[in-house]
Protein backbone atom coordinates (compact mmCIF):
# COMPACT_ATOMS: atom_id res chain seq x y z
CA UNK A 1 0.00 0.00 0.00
CA UNK A 2 1.62 3.30 -1.13
CA UNK A 3 2.44 6.04 1.83
CA UNK A 4 0.41 9.00 2.23
CA UNK A 5 2.54 11.82 1.75
CA UNK A 6 0.72 14.47 3.81
CA UNK A 7 1.20 15.13 7.47
CA UNK A 8 -1.65 16.73 9.72
CA UNK A 9 -5.38 17.40 8.64
CA UNK A 10 -8.04 18.62 11.84
CA UNK A 11 -11.00 16.69 11.99
CA UNK A 12 -13.49 16.89 14.41
CA UNK A 13 -16.59 15.25 14.37
CA UNK A 14 -18.20 14.19 12.54
CA UNK A 15 -21.80 14.31 9.86
CA UNK A 16 -24.34 13.85 8.56
CA UNK A 17 -27.59 15.50 10.46
CA UNK A 18 -30.88 15.25 10.57
CA UNK A 19 -31.45 18.99 11.78
CA UNK A 20 -33.48 18.02 14.65
CA UNK A 21 -35.03 21.84 15.56
CA UNK A 22 -38.57 20.29 14.49
CA UNK A 23 -38.02 17.10 15.48
CA UNK A 24 -37.41 18.07 18.86
CA UNK A 25 -40.20 20.42 18.92
CA UNK A 26 -42.65 18.05 17.45
CA UNK A 27 -41.16 15.03 20.39
CA UNK A 28 -41.53 17.71 22.62
CA UNK A 29 -45.28 17.74 22.26
CA UNK A 30 -45.76 14.57 23.05
CA UNK A 31 -42.83 12.92 24.60
CA UNK A 32 -42.27 12.89 28.25
CA UNK A 33 -38.31 13.49 29.05
CA UNK A 34 -36.60 10.11 29.94
CA UNK A 35 -34.40 8.72 32.92
CA UNK A 36 -31.62 7.49 30.82
CA UNK A 37 -28.17 9.84 30.04
CA UNK A 38 -28.23 11.70 27.11
CA UNK A 39 -25.27 11.88 25.01
CA UNK A 40 -22.24 11.20 27.40
CA UNK A 41 -19.94 13.06 25.16
CA UNK A 42 -21.59 15.16 22.65
CA UNK A 43 -21.48 14.07 18.64
CA UNK A 44 -20.78 10.29 20.15
CA UNK A 45 -23.61 7.94 19.64
CA UNK A 46 -24.30 6.40 22.53
CA UNK A 47 -26.23 6.51 25.74
CA UNK A 48 -25.09 3.20 27.19
CA UNK A 49 -21.74 2.24 28.50
CA UNK A 50 -20.35 1.11 25.10
CA UNK A 51 -20.86 1.84 21.68
CA UNK A 52 -19.77 0.50 18.56
CA UNK A 53 -21.08 1.94 15.35
CA UNK A 54 -19.92 2.09 11.76
CA UNK A 55 -19.48 5.60 10.76
CA UNK A 56 -19.07 7.41 7.37
CA UNK A 57 -19.20 11.26 6.46
CA UNK A 58 -18.19 13.47 3.72
CA UNK A 59 -14.69 15.12 3.83
CA UNK A 60 -12.59 16.48 1.24
CA UNK A 61 -11.21 14.31 -1.61
CA UNK A 62 -7.64 16.12 -1.77
CA UNK A 63 -7.98 19.11 0.92
CA UNK A 64 -9.83 21.39 -1.56
CA UNK A 65 -13.10 21.51 -2.46
CA UNK A 66 -14.01 18.41 -4.07
CA UNK A 67 -16.19 16.21 -1.91
CA UNK A 68 -15.99 12.60 -1.18
CA UNK A 69 -17.01 9.88 1.43
CA UNK A 70 -15.32 8.23 3.99
CA UNK A 71 -15.97 4.51 5.60
CA UNK A 72 -14.50 3.28 9.37
CA UNK A 73 -15.32 2.66 12.63
CA UNK A 74 -16.53 4.16 15.70
CA UNK A 75 -16.06 3.02 19.24
CA UNK A 76 -17.06 4.26 22.73
CA UNK A 77 -16.89 3.77 26.46
CA UNK A 78 -18.84 5.44 29.01
CA UNK A 79 -16.90 4.92 32.48
CA UNK A 80 -18.94 4.35 35.80
CA UNK A 81 -22.40 3.10 36.41
CA UNK A 82 -25.76 4.20 34.58
CA UNK A 83 -26.75 6.02 37.38
CA UNK A 84 -23.78 8.18 37.75
CA UNK A 85 -24.65 11.79 37.31
CA UNK A 86 -20.99 12.84 36.31
CA UNK A 87 -19.68 10.34 33.88
CA UNK A 88 -16.30 10.15 31.97
CA UNK A 89 -16.59 9.11 28.21
CA UNK A 90 -13.23 8.06 26.02
CA UNK A 91 -14.18 7.62 21.70
CA UNK A 92 -11.63 6.29 19.16
CA UNK A 93 -12.30 7.08 15.87
CA UNK A 94 -11.30 5.98 12.23
CA UNK A 95 -12.47 6.14 8.48
CA UNK A 96 -10.81 6.18 5.29
CA UNK A 97 -11.42 7.11 1.50
CA UNK A 98 -10.63 3.70 -0.30
CA UNK A 99 -7.39 4.26 -3.04
CA UNK A 100 -7.50 5.06 -6.59
CA UNK A 101 -5.89 2.22 -8.64
CA UNK A 102 -3.68 2.31 -5.17
CA UNK A 103 -2.51 5.91 -6.05
CA UNK A 104 -4.50 8.07 -3.90
CA UNK A 105 -5.89 7.97 -0.71
CA UNK A 106 -7.71 9.63 2.37
CA UNK A 107 -6.99 8.85 6.55
CA UNK A 108 -9.05 10.17 9.16
CA UNK A 109 -8.47 8.88 12.97
CA UNK A 110 -9.14 11.14 16.00
CA UNK A 111 -9.96 10.38 19.76
CA UNK A 112 -11.81 12.35 22.51
CA UNK A 113 -12.15 12.27 26.22
CA UNK A 114 -14.92 14.10 28.16
CA UNK A 115 -17.12 14.52 30.93
CA UNK A 116 -20.53 14.99 31.03
CA UNK A 117 -23.26 16.01 33.74
CA UNK A 118 -27.27 15.29 34.24
CA UNK A 119 -28.80 18.67 35.32
CA UNK A 120 -30.47 17.77 37.77
CA UNK A 121 -33.04 20.47 38.00
CA UNK A 122 -34.15 19.43 34.04
CA UNK A 123 -35.06 16.31 33.95
CA UNK A 124 -33.11 14.42 31.06
CA UNK A 125 -30.67 17.30 30.20
CA UNK A 126 -26.95 16.81 30.54
CA UNK A 127 -24.42 19.07 29.18
CA UNK A 128 -20.57 18.08 28.53
CA UNK A 129 -17.31 19.19 27.78
CA UNK A 130 -14.24 17.31 26.36
CA UNK A 131 -11.25 17.72 23.91
CA UNK A 132 -8.76 15.13 22.32
CA UNK A 133 -6.71 14.85 19.06
CA UNK A 134 -7.76 14.61 15.47
CA UNK A 135 -5.45 13.89 12.01
CA UNK A 136 -6.41 13.45 8.90
CA UNK A 137 -4.26 13.28 5.62
CA UNK A 138 -4.08 12.82 2.33
CA UNK A 139 -1.86 10.95 -0.44
CA UNK A 140 -1.72 11.00 -3.79
CA UNK A 141 0.95 8.97 -5.39
CA UNK A 142 0.56 10.47 -8.90
CA UNK A 143 0.77 14.11 -8.10
CA UNK A 144 3.40 13.48 -5.74
CA UNK A 145 1.55 15.17 -3.24
CA UNK A 146 0.58 15.19 0.40
CA UNK A 147 -1.36 17.20 2.64
CA UNK A 148 -1.28 16.46 6.67
CA UNK A 149 -3.91 18.66 9.42
CA UNK A 150 -4.12 18.48 12.87
CA UNK A 151 -6.07 19.37 15.30
CA UNK A 152 -6.93 19.83 19.01
CA UNK A 153 -10.23 20.82 19.75
CA UNK A 154 -12.23 22.03 23.16
CA UNK A 155 -15.48 21.33 22.80
CA UNK A 156 -18.88 22.31 25.15
CA UNK A 157 -22.55 21.25 24.93
CA UNK A 158 -25.76 20.35 25.62
CA UNK A 159 -28.23 17.14 24.47
CA UNK A 160 -31.77 16.53 26.13
CA UNK A 161 -33.37 13.13 26.18
CA UNK A 162 -37.21 12.26 25.16
CA UNK A 163 -38.19 9.24 25.52
CA UNK A 164 -41.49 7.51 23.48
CA UNK A 165 -42.48 3.84 24.69
CA UNK A 166 -39.02 1.93 23.98
CA UNK A 167 -37.52 4.55 21.90
CA UNK A 168 -35.19 7.38 23.43
CA UNK A 169 -34.25 10.57 21.23
CA UNK A 170 -31.32 12.86 22.30
CA UNK A 171 -31.22 16.31 19.92
CA UNK A 172 -27.64 18.00 21.04
CA UNK A 173 -25.87 20.81 19.89
CA UNK A 174 -22.15 22.01 20.64
CA UNK A 175 -19.62 24.60 20.11
CA UNK A 176 -15.89 23.81 19.17
CA UNK A 177 -12.57 26.11 19.50
CA UNK A 178 -9.82 24.23 17.49
CA UNK A 179 -6.01 24.77 17.24
CA UNK A 180 -5.12 23.19 13.89
CA UNK A 181 -1.57 22.26 12.05
CA UNK A 182 -1.84 22.09 8.62
CA UNK A 183 0.87 20.99 6.07
CA UNK A 184 1.56 20.02 2.61
CA UNK A 185 4.23 18.12 0.75
CA UNK A 186 5.25 17.98 -2.67
CA UNK A 187 8.12 15.06 -3.82
CA UNK A 188 8.31 13.93 -0.01
CA UNK A 189 9.54 17.62 0.50
CA UNK A 190 7.42 20.27 2.80
CA UNK A 191 5.88 23.16 0.95
CA UNK A 192 3.85 24.89 3.44
CA UNK A 193 2.43 25.08 6.94
CA UNK A 194 -0.26 26.87 8.11
CA UNK A 195 -1.25 27.16 11.85
CA UNK A 196 -4.23 28.85 13.71
CA UNK A 197 -7.46 28.88 15.23
CA UNK A 198 -10.62 27.85 14.34
CA UNK A 199 -14.45 27.75 15.36
CA UNK A 200 -17.38 25.86 14.57
CA UNK A 201 -20.72 24.28 15.93
CA UNK A 202 -22.33 20.81 15.69
CA UNK A 203 -26.02 19.95 15.62
CA UNK A 204 -27.41 16.64 15.15
CA UNK A 205 -29.72 13.90 16.77
CA UNK A 206 -29.39 10.17 18.53
CA UNK A 207 -32.05 7.97 18.11
CA UNK A 208 -31.64 4.71 20.35
CA UNK A 209 -34.04 1.63 20.09
CA UNK A 210 -33.57 -1.06 22.61
CA UNK A 211 -29.72 -1.98 21.46
CA UNK A 212 -29.19 -0.12 18.57
CA UNK A 213 -28.25 3.87 18.42
CA UNK A 214 -28.37 5.77 14.60
CA UNK A 215 -26.82 8.87 14.57
CA UNK A 216 -26.49 12.06 12.39
CA UNK A 217 -24.83 15.24 13.06
CA UNK A 218 -23.88 18.22 11.05
CA UNK A 219 -20.46 20.54 11.49
CA UNK A 220 -21.24 24.08 10.51
CA UNK A 221 -18.13 26.55 10.18
CA UNK A 222 -15.28 24.12 9.93
CA UNK A 223 -12.08 25.58 8.06
CA UNK A 224 -10.62 23.47 5.23
CA UNK A 225 -14.20 21.57 4.57
CA UNK A 226 -16.05 22.36 1.28
CA UNK A 227 -18.77 25.01 2.22
CA UNK A 228 -17.40 25.09 5.71
CA UNK A 229 -19.74 22.24 6.35
CA UNK A 230 -20.09 18.98 6.42
CA UNK A 231 -21.83 15.83 7.48
CA UNK A 232 -21.56 12.46 9.60
CA UNK A 233 -23.56 9.10 10.29
CA UNK A 234 -23.46 6.26 12.56
CA UNK A 235 -25.14 3.98 12.92
CA UNK A 236 -24.32 0.40 15.86
CA UNK A 237 -25.14 -1.20 19.28
CA UNK A 238 -24.90 0.32 22.47
CA UNK A 239 -24.53 -1.95 25.35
Amino acid sequence: MPRIHAHTAAIVAHGRSLVLASLAVVAATMLDASTLSAQAALGAPFIGSNNLSFYSSELTRSGNEETTSMYGLLYGHRFGSTGDSTRLTMMLRGSARAFDDVKAGILDVATTVGVSHDVSAVRGLSVAASTGLGMMAWGDDIAHTGRLRVTIPANAGASYDLHVRSATISPFAMGTVARYDWRTSVNDVRDSVRDGWDAYYTTGVSLRLKDVVVTSSRIIGEYGMPNRSRWAFAAGLSF
